[in-house]
């Protein structure tokens, strides 16, 4: 069974999930912030969001609860001397905004054992510490969008409840990584016992909500690629490749990294516009051709996605619903 709302059926609210991935600054630029992890753009990125978030519902007049994925796990452990150091560091510089529906989420980045073998068991244990802080843990997503059968059937044996790690059409193997989310629908599933990555009977628990993809072009590509909705992009790639989503999606799952909201001095990713007014003005024009398509745009957290969302049927095909599109779907670059 899946949770969507059919094609045909879209007429009125929008539900928007907006996610925040609190880790190292670069995270989309290879695994450099895997060996060498800065943290100071981040949260330079997390005192802008801190502002941007009021100015936001002050300007759109709505409220626009967010959910913050927060590492914790081995590397943080490693680099600070406790898993809990980014998400204590995290709480007490979001002091004061993390109310009217915002949740916490967690964020587990696993080391390889060398090879594409993960070690699960950090895992079960950054689990159990993260719990100290927010005991009734509900969403997860994993570090650089990983997953594999065991990672996904252990977080539904503990308990949570959403995961969104999901990147529909995507494929990266490299660096002892081995992410494929290649055979992934758009549209949120209760994974298979067999293979985390579709829906399938006998079926998991936790349900899996993929991020929100559209057919991108970069500076850099041949032809568009499937590439998650990232309100930090430049306001033309945020723009493009939109519209029919905003028209058709049954809801959008949007992604931001804190540091994207930073200016820099040195060239970062070409799709990013490290701006926090581009972010801002990229969320209102969002609402604006919304509201054209008839659609008003409601913002929720994760962890009320089942209240906001219906039964029904996919909405989209990879590869060929989005305007008949070709579109590159296995690729390696992360971006």
């Amino acid at each position: 069974m899946s949770i969507i709302t059919p094609l045909g059926r879209t007429a009125g609210c929008l539900p928007v999930y907006l996610t925040v991935d609190v880790g190292p600054a670069n995270a989309i630029m290879g695994d450099g912030h895997v060996r060498a992890p800065s943290w100071e753009m981040t949260f330079k990125g997390l005192d802008a969001l801190r502002k941007a978030i009021p100015l936001l519902e002050e300007r759109t007049q709505r409220s626009i609860p967010i959910t913050w994925f927060v590492r914790a796990d081995r590397f943080v452990e490693q680099q600070f001397g406790d898993c809990l150091a980014v998400v204590n560091r995290f709480m007490d510089k979001m002091d004061g905004l993390m109310v009217g529906g915002h949740e916490l989420g967690w964020m587990p980045q696993l080391p390889s054992g060398g090879t594409d073998k993960i070690q699960h068991e950090d895992l079960e244990a950054g689990y159990q510490r993260f719990r100290e802080i927010l005991p009734n843990l509900k969403s997860v997503r994993m570090g650089d969008c990983y997953h594999d059968n065991d990672s996904m059937q252990l977080l539904n044996m503990l308990g949570i409840r959403f995961d969104s790690s999901a990147l529909p059409g995507r494929k990266k193997h490299d660096g002892g990584w081995c992410m494929d989310w290649r055979k992934s629908p758009q549209f949120a599933y209760y994974p298979s016992c067999n293979d985390y990555s579709v829906p399938g009977s006998p079926q998991m628990t936790i349900l899996e909500i993929p991020l929100s993809v559209a057919p991108i072009l970069a500076p850099y590509d041949s032809k568009p690629l499937l590439r998650y909705v990232n309100p930090c992009y430049l306001e033309n790639i945020w723009d493009a490749g939109l519209s029919e989503l905003i028209s058709t999606a049954p809801y959008l799952v949007c992604i931001l990294h804190p540091d994207e909201l930073v200016e820099r001095a040195t060239p970062g990713h070409p799709l990013i516009a490290y701006s926090c007014d581009t972010f801002i003005s990229n969320i209102i024009r969002f609402l604006s051709r919304s509201a054209g398509f008839g659609r008003a745009v409601c913002f929720h957290a994760i962890r009320d996605f089942n209240s906001v969302s219906r039964v029904g049927e996919p909405f989209l095909e990879l590869g060929h619903s989005l305007s008949n599109k070709k579109v590159k779907s296995d690729v390696t670059p992360f971006l």
